[in-house]
């Protein structure tokens, strides 16, 4: 049946992750799907694992948040087995007409639940565990989890092509049960976009101090270039922070360098800046390039995962994690180009507006929870 064709009627949904207690790119999308479904009538319920959240606006907006602390990140076989009855007690008592579940852990557990519920289930991957850059060991591993979770998936969302493609290589998901359905986010008022003004080239990097992110590489390189006038600002928290600090003391390049800690407001801060760079081992597709990309940024990041599918010769340079010289090149080029700057920025806005929107990423989620839910109920 053509989705479009099937009336819309208010669904009861969850939204199933690992954890809400950090402010990260798949916890920042569930936020916002959630509050966007709930103001089109949607009723929403966001379970996550843990006893805390750092995204009270969820709760502001009127959605339940239930928390179950047995969900944790790590594997506890007994405490596993606990959140599966825990959960499966909660959905069963919920009823919803669909479980969209994002993050690894609970998309086995979920998943799982779901199957003994009957309850449809899509899972969203915001990037692979079994990806390029995750030690082979563990992509065999969780090759072999993802596709026993894959029997008891109604529907599989990637963020990203690459990861789509991935899935099928390894024979991980079916053809009919998967899509991609790119990233978006909310777009900005015009003041928040990047000036580009006179002065020291600002750059800026927005992530966790912790893997797969490469802050510490970042700082290596920057090291090197210290002829050069430019300043770094780190948005982000995490375990390797202090490390990060330590760093800087050590050769004391405390005037250029930058520690802004985590917060809510990082679109000021993109608006503020000149040049985004995000390094990391592997990605999906990373929101904090879409919202620098939105701000009219050029972007230097690592070649993994989907981000080839947003960041181009046309609005900034792809880099290899490894390959310092190619990432002091890149960089290089933009802090001592203004026009360079200027002309990927506006391509970078362009791109935004025209691939990543968070209206266009929401019709396409909303419709495939539809699609999923139809398919179950004439299927």
């Amino acid at each position: 049946m053509n989705v479009s064709s099937v009336e819309a009627s208010s669904l009861k949904i969850v939204q199933l992750i690992t954890r809400m207690d950090v402010i990260a790119g798949a916890q920042n999308h569930v936020r916002d799907i959630s509050i966007a479904l709930q103001h089109e009538g949607h009723q929403v319920i966001v379970v996550t694992g843990g006893n805390s959240s750092r995204y009270p606006d969820v709760l502001d907006e009127g959605i339940s948040v239930n928390y179950i602390a047995e969900l944790l990140r790590d594997i506890n076989l007994l405490l596993d087995i606990k959140a599966f009855l825990k959960m499966r007690r909660l959905f069963k008592k919920l009823q919803p007409d669909i479980i969209a579940i994002h993050s690894s852990k609970a998309g086995i557990i979920g998943r799982l639940v779901a199957f003994s519920l009957r309850i449809p289930v899509v899972f969203t991957a915001h990037g692979w565990s079994f990806t390029d850059g995750v030690q082979l060991s563990k992509r065999v591993i969780y090759r072999w989890i993802e596709r026993i979770a894959a029997i008891v998936s109604d529907g599989v969302i990637t963020v990203s092509d690459y990861d789509m493609q991935l899935a099928l290589t390894y024979k991980v998901v079916s053809m009919k049960k998967i899509t991609t359905i790119h990233n978006g986010v909310h777009d900005i008022d015009r003041n928040l976009y990047c000036k580009q003004t006179v002065g020291v080239p600002k750059i800026i990097m927005v992530a966790r101090f912790a893997p797969p992110k490469k802050q510490l590489e970042l700082l290596h390189v920057l090291m090197q270039l210290q002829q050069y006038e430019w300043t770094m600002h780190f948005i982000g928290d995490g375990p390797e922070l202090e490390e990060a600090r330590k760093l800087v003391d050590s050769v004391n390049i405390h005037s250029c360098v930058h520690f802004e800690g985590a917060s809510e407001n990082v679109c000021l801060h993109l608006s503020n800046a000149h040049i985004f760079i995000l390094l990391s081992d592997y990605e999906g597709l990373p929101l904090s390039i879409l919202e620098a990309m939105r701000a009219g940024l050029p972007v230097i990041a690592s070649n993994v995962g989907g981000v080839k599918e947003a960041v181009t010769a046309e609005n900034g340079f792809l880099v290899e994690t490894t390959d310092t010289e190619s990432i002091k090149k890149s960089i290089v080029q933009l802090i001592s180009d203004k026009k360079m700057r200027m002309s990927m920025g506006h391509n970078s806005r362009q791109l935004y507006e025209e691939h990543f929107t968070f209206q266009r990423m929401l019709t396409e989620t909303r419709d495939f929870y539809q699609k999923i839910i139809e398919k179950r109920k004439h299927g």
